[in-house]
């Protein structure tokens, strides 16, 4: 059943966010639906103030500034539900970054009004496409969700450990080679990425064309920032880019390993890359590292936990076509 409103049920309902005033109410709001998840993800309360700050402060923190565009759902002055809506770097592509109803006002229809507003709003903007991220197993949000017409693009599970607990992976009789890619071929890489995962599964952005460009610019900055990415390749017997892993490292922020593995050879080189990851890995500061991977991928899921990785939570990817 759709449950819908009209304004004289309650005072406030629907409006667009006011960050001059609505801030603290959002940061309490969000702590309470998704505290633990925002914090595993270092986003928002890493630098949050506290809620007896002038509402003015929070527009100068650049975390906070983010939930700026979208709508609240208001009921006596108290803000009971919200939706970020944000533009993406790809033209007419949007992201749903919290989709956030209070415990007490579940399950009467304000998530729905509140998506409903989003995408309208996007239609308004001639937006070609909508995409959010859900946990795996919140059957209800998929359901809602896939009655506004979203479809499931695939499930992405992150993992986690540090660099002092990682462990290396037997090799037994596997003797695949990897090496470091090519300067030259970094196009064929980026080929590779996109044939390897749907680009929409890389959230919240796709990977850039010239990810895997590099130079001696592009390392002189990556120096001057504390930046790095290290990529290994494996090839087939066509001398084609058959697997990729890539090291990323930024400074205060945990380092980031990728795997990419074409579709013809999935199960085949899941060992040999991660263990060449590991064992650049190894060479870092001794900060977290995580790795965001295909969540149907059962011999990354099995190789993982033998390195030592955590398993942190799944998201389901969906997307709704406009245009």
């Amino acid at each position: 059943m759709v449950v819908t409103f009209s304004a004289s049920q309650s005072s406030g309902g629907l409006r667009h966010i006011n960050p001059n005033k609505d801030f603290p109410q959002l940061v309490e709001l969000l702590r309470v639906v998704f505290g633990q998840e925002l914090k595993d993800d270092g986003q928002l309360f890493g630098n949050a103030q506290s809620s007896q700050n002038p509402a003015f402060l929070w527009r100068f923190d650049p975390q906070l500034a983010r939930l700026s565009p979208g709508f609240v759902w208001e009921i006596d002055n108290r803000i009971i539900g919200n939706v970020t809506l944000l533009p993406s770097r790809p033209y007419g592509r949007f992201l749903v970054a919290n989709v956030a109803v209070h415990h007490d006002y579940r399950r009467q229809g304000y998530a729905r009004l509140l998506m409903n507003a989003a995408v309208q709003d996007v239609r308004d903007r001639h937006g070609r496409e909508i995409l959010l991220q859900v946990v795996h197993d919140n059957e209800r949000a998929i359901s809602l969700y896939r009655s506004m017409g979203f479809d499931c693009l695939g499930s992405m599970t992150t993992w986690q450990t540090s660099v002092s607990r990682i462990r290396d992976l037997p090799i037994g009789e596997q003797r695949i080679k990897v090496q470091p890619l090519h300067m030259r071929r970094w196009q064929e890489a980026y080929q590779l990425d996109c044939q390897a995962l749907d680009p929409d599964l890389n959230w919240p952005e796709p990977q850039r064309a010239d990810y895997y460009k590099t130079g001696l610019w592009r390392r002189f900055f990556g120096f001057m920032n504390a930046n790095s990415a290290h990529t290994f390749v494996t090839l087939d017997n066509d001398s084609q880019l058959s697997g990729l892993t890539t090291v990323h490292s930024e400074w205060g922020r945990p380092h980031q390993i990728t795997v990419r593995i074409h579709p013809s050879r999935q199960g085949q080189l899941e060992l040999p890359l991660l263990n060449s990851a590991i064992k650049r890995v190894r060479n870092l500061a001794r900060r977290n590292i995580r790795l965001i991977h295909n969540a149907d991928d059962q011999a990354m899921n099995q190789l993982l936990p033998s390195a030592n990785f955590g398993r942190q939570r799944t998201l389901t990817h969906m997307r709704l076509k406009l245009a």
